[in-house]
């Protein structure tokens, strides 16, 4: 199976009621490992790659610092590791982009092989932002490439970005960002956090996120939206790697790899099991339908007329 931009899976969401993770890839053992457990459970994936870490995939140790040839590259590796265990798997499968951080990054990841992106342009004034991810859309869409957009400042780190406060998602703003950007998913802020969280001062405004989806129905506006912030990994997994030398600085032994991957491929298939089961996405992928980018690229053209 080819992998499928992401509008296709976001429909299927809203219309059956059921959330979808999406999980970030840095190592080929991570695909493997994720693709392997969403096949077990029947459903669809969603597999990323962070801006950075195309950086990183592509050869620059100092990934702050990366240039966009560095990111196209990253992102061909990375798509050429989920497409090897995914072109012949029986789900659905998006590679998605994670925090793209300006039209360059998303251009890049798109040239590597990604279905769909994320522009994040959540620290800029709103008009700003609004004109920034419209002209990712348009570029996007017309290659039947997905995108997801991000209004509202989550706090906490990850990757490039900052912040020590939340500012939360105006709801009558996001309506009118969904219609003015076209982007098929949003990230919103209404109390998540970026990196690790596990609850500690953090104060969900569910609300918000209920006000956002009465608001696009009453409008009749197709928008998937998405919560960010959900990272975990369980302890006896850190304490493995760091008991295998993931603590010290340089180069771990060659002898010491295939324990860190195993470990790696267990502690993936863990987490994300148990949030496919979280989510209620199991058994859920005979109901995506399975859209390559040149008609998703036609579907996207037809929305314009």
């Amino acid at each position: 199976m080819t992998l499928i931009p992401l509008r296709p899976l976001m429909e299927a969401s809203v219309k059956h009621g059921f959330a979808q993770g999406a999980f970030n890839v840095n190592a080929v053992a991570q695909a493997k490992a994720a693709i392997g457990v969403h096949e077990m459970f029947r459903s669809a994936a969603i597999l990323q790659g962070a801006d950075l870490a195309n950086g990183f995939m592509g050869g620059r140790c100092d990934f702050m610092n990366a240039t966009l040839e560095d990111k196209k590259k990253g992102a061909k590796n990375i798509a050429r590791a989920v497409k090897k265990y995914g072109e012949d798997s029986p789900i659905p499968i998006v590679l998605h982009l994670d925090h793209g951080r300006d039209f360059d990054s998303c251009a890049a990841a798109i040239a590597g092989g990604y279905t769909s992106v994320m522009i994040d342009g959540s620290s800029l004034a709103f008009d700003e932002n609004v004109e920034l991810t419209r002209e990712v859309v348009k570029y996007a869409h017309a290659r039947g490439v997905s995108v997801e957009g991000e209004l509202g400042v989550l706090a906490g780190v990850e990757d490039h970005v900052f912040s020590e406060g939340s500012t939360y998602t105006n709801p009558l703003k996001a309506v009118e960002f969904f219609r003015k950007t076209g982007v098929d998913a949003l990230a919103i802020s209404y109390g998540i956090m970026h990196g690790a969280s596990k609850g500690k001062d953090v104060k969900l405004r569910k609300e918000i996120a209920v006000a956002i989806r009465e608001f696009l129905n009453h409008e009749g506006i197709f928008g998937a939206l998405v919560s960010h912030g959900s990272s975990t990994v369980p302890e006896y997994i850190v304490n493995e790697i760091n008991g295998l030398g993931g603590t010290l600085t340089g180069a771990i032994p060659d002898e010491d790899t295939p324990a860190i991957t195993d470990c790696i491929e267990r502690g993936v298939k863990e987490v994300v099991g148990t949030l496919i089961v979280q989510f209620g996405s199991y058994g859920k992928a005979p109901l995506v339908e399975q859209v390559s980018l040149e008609e998703m690229a036609e579907r996207y053209k037809k929305m314009q007329i």
